[in-house]
């Protein structure tokens, strides 16, 4: 009996961190409503802390472009595999990232320059009722002297089939932090919000740590497909 009420105290604290790591507006009903076609973004990391010598600024960008569209494809394939299963929210569509990416290409944007415009903005350009935008933070890039966003380069060309078969790209990621807010089209409101800490218990390789937010996100966006 002790072990059951300790099992039930356990699951409604791991219930209640859940939500703590989750913000709906109030009139998230409402807005979402309307909603009929949802995009994607690519990510956009932000780093800060030493750059050695033989790595360029312009190295650590070019990599996290790259890696930016790796976590968006994978952000929109576990959106896609979760909603399906979910039978609550409004019913939508995703804009595939392949569309995305290419309009805002035509505009010249990069995606430092996609987070630096309005959502609604956004949205209209990429003719959606809502845009998903995520970002990753990181305190201390190059923490082992290994420039976790050069490795996302590489981990782009093993996706691609051009990598080492089973190398492993590591980092530290408990000084990682990970938002991710939904916008409507209408005035750019933030509607819905999730976050992740950076902890130990988050996984230091490369791949895995995209696998994790991306399904961290998915499963908890209010929207069935």
């Amino acid at each position: 009996m002790r072990l059951l009420l300790l099992l039930i105290l356990s699951v409604s604290l791991a219930a209640c961190g859940t939500n703590r790591a989750v913000y709906k507006s109030s009139d998230f009903s409402q807005k979402s409503s309307a909603h009929q076609t949802i995009a994607v973004l690519p990510v956009h990391i932000t780093e800060t802390g030493h750059v050695p010598k033989k790595v360029s600024i312009e190295d650590v960008k070019e990599a996290n472009e790259k890696w930016s569209l790796v976590f968006q494809e994978s952000l929109h394939s576990y959106i896609l595999k979760q909603t399906a299963r979910n039978r609550k929210g409004q019913m939508v569509s995703f804009q595939g990232v392949q569309k995305t990416n290419a309009v805002l290409r035509e505009a010249g944007l990069t995606t430092a320059d996609v987070y630096n415009k309005q959502p609604e903005e956004l949205a209209k350009l990429l003719g959606v009722d809502a845009v998903l935008m995520t970002t990753l933070e990181k305190n201390k890039n190059f923490s082992d002297g290994v420039a976790y966003g050069l490795a996302a380069g590489r981990t782009v060309l093993n996706i691609l089939g051009q990598g080492t078969a089973g190398s492993a790209l590591w980092l530290n990621a408990s000084d990682i932090n990970m938002n991710s807010y939904l916008y409507d089209a209408g005035n750019s409101k933030l509607l819905w919000k999730t976050y992740r800490k950076g902890g130990s218990s988050l996984p230091s390789n490369v791949d895995d740590l995209v696998q994790y937010y991306s399904n961290w996100i998915a499963k908890k966006l209010p929207y069935r497909s």
